[in-house]
């Protein structure tokens, strides 16, 4: 797992972060332009660090996702696995901006912005 925060952490209002991902789709399928990401939340009360992997302590915030549909997909790129096939690789970022009562989060291909979901805190 990837975190965009960690406990104690000094973070600017307003000023945006960003994580690289990679997804991939077998070029078999029609239309492979749903990417997701869920933004998790780890309250890590026994300060244990963040965990490595999804663990019980972890918890879903939000799911951020864009249709990414309106990209033809010749200007996808490919990449054959070691299995032979062929698949799409879609490289995008999940930018979060914080601010004093909720955060943001936004998908972005090739430098457009995908919608942005918003996450309050309680």
């Amino acid at each position: 797992m990837d975190w965009f925060i960690r406990k104690g952490q000094t973070v600017e209002e307003n000023k945006p972060q960003r994580l690289r991902y990679l997804q991939t789709f077998p070029v078999l399928e029609p239309s492979p332009h749903i990417v997701e990401v869920e933004i998790c939340t780890c309250p890590d009360t026994d300060y244990l660090g963040p965990p490595k992997y999804k663990d019980a302590r972890v918890q879903s915030l939000v799911l951020v996702s864009a249709d990414l549909s309106r990209i033809p997909n010749r200007k996808l790129a490919r990449n054959r696995g070691v299995d032979g096939s062929v698949h799409y690789v879609v490289a995008f970022a999940v930018e979060v901006s914080y601010f004093s009562g909720y955060s943001t989060y936004e998908l972005v291909y090739d430098g457009q912005n995908f919608g942005a979901v918003a996450a309050e805190y309680v």
